[in-house]
């Protein structure tokens, strides 16, 4: 009977060889999220932080986990949602919660883009807003920021140009990875901007607590304007997976309507709420970072690299030498995303001596060539 079954098809379907549903040709294309990493060592490569969740988090999620078996209930939503909302002076009808600021981000490019819209984003920036245009099948438009000193700015006049071409215009505010200020909640600017685009413009403001400037209170004045944030870096929860978008209510409806109320799971919703409920810990966490960051700052200038000014959790350094490998045999991590520049996280007062040590030896030995 089986040998009759397949008479009855071509020899191609023999054997059970069917041919798969196609794959646009973007997405195969597409390059993923990509960087080296380490088991062990010092970690500066990825805007972590160099602090533990406290203890109150991680005991207040323990309680939690035995819940495992059961979806969480509604009110623990609506809870982070009032947190969320009062930590950034909006209505919770203005919070859609994500799986950390990347989730917010696909939940822009998925449901608001379609193959062939154009998007538009600065040049160099968050390294995920290339790869989720990949894999969108988008048309990019990318604005080369200018360096000015000791900082990096925005290409006004160009993005005002390109903006007029674009379903979305993306902003990391703080920029990833120079550690400059771009618009810097100027109301003027983001007016024009917002009526200028026949779309959304996105500010990703992952960096918010150390920057301290936001354009929160302009999603419901401009309702194509939509916040980015997350709970990885002041907050310490990066492997807890849990951020936030700030919106028009219209838009969180409609992306209510994309989702699931358990995409951000239990233990991270317990963890995102007991950290809102308690972010004076993030205050000391970025005001300790900060004066870590000022020292390094310093010491990689004594040692004679050209650093950015930053008003992030990490520095940005211009450099034609090879810093990562040797770094890496080391066991110190850091960033190079794009050549001749490096991106070193601030870590804890004495990661970052080691870190001046090992680069100081490098430099002096010559261990480091000329790329």
């Amino acid at each position: 009977m089986y040998k009759k079954f397949l008479n009855l098809f071509p020899p191609f379907y023999q054997g059970f060889r069917i041919a798969p549903t196609e794959i646009p040709k973007w997405l195969k294309e597409a390059k993923e999220y990509d960087y080296s990493d380490i088991k062990e060592g010092i970690r500066l490569h990825l805007n972590e932080s160099p602090y533990s969740p406290p203890n109150f988090i991680i005991q207040e999620v323990e309680k939690y986990l035995s819940q495992g078996n059961r979806y969480q209930h509604p009110d623990l939503t609506s809870r982070f949602k009032e947190l969320a909302a009062e930590y950034n002076k909006v209505e919770p009808s203005n919070i859609f919660p994500t799986p950390g600021g990347d989730g917010a981000l696909r939940a822009i490019f998925y449901n608001f883009l379609n193959p062939g819209d154009t998007v538009t984003y600065n040049f160099p920036s968050y390294s995920m807003y290339s790869v989720y245009s990949a894999v969108r099948g988008l048309k990019v438009n990318k604005i080369n920021l200018v360096e000015d000193g000791d900082w990096w700015k925005e290409d006004i006049d160009k993005l005002l140009d390109f903006a007029k071409k674009s379903k979305l215009v993306v902003i990391d505010d703080p920029n990833n990875p120079t550690g400059s200020p771009m618009l810097k909640a100027n109301k003027d600017l983001i007016s024009i901007l917002a009526e200028s685009i026949n779309g959304f413009l996105v500010l990703d403001e992952a960096y918010y607590e150390f920057s301290g400037y936001t354009a929160a209170s302009l999603v419901n004045e401009y309702p194509n304007v939509m916040i980015v944030r997350t709970l990885s870096k002041a907050f310490s929860l990066a492997s807890y997976r849990v951020g936030y978008l700030i919106a028009n209510k219209e838009v969180v409806d409609a992306l209510t309507k994309t989702s699931t109320p358990f995409d951000v799971a239990l233990p991270s919703l317990i963890a995102g709420i007991t950290a809102l409920e308690n972010p004076s810990y993030a205050r000391k966490i970025v005001n300790e970072i900060t004066e870590n960051r000022e020292y390094l700052y310093s010491s990689l200038k004594k040692l004679g690299l050209k650093v950015y000014k930053s008003v992030t959790n990490f520095l940005f350094v211009k450099d034609n030498r090879d810093l990562l490998n040797p770094l890496m045999e080391r066991k110190i991590a850091i960033r190079k995303p794009i050549d001749g520049f490096y991106r070193i996280t601030v870590g804890t007062r004495e990661q970052c001596e080691i870190l001046v040590k090992a680069l100081g030896e490098i430099l002096e030995s010559g261990d480091s060539k000329q790329r």
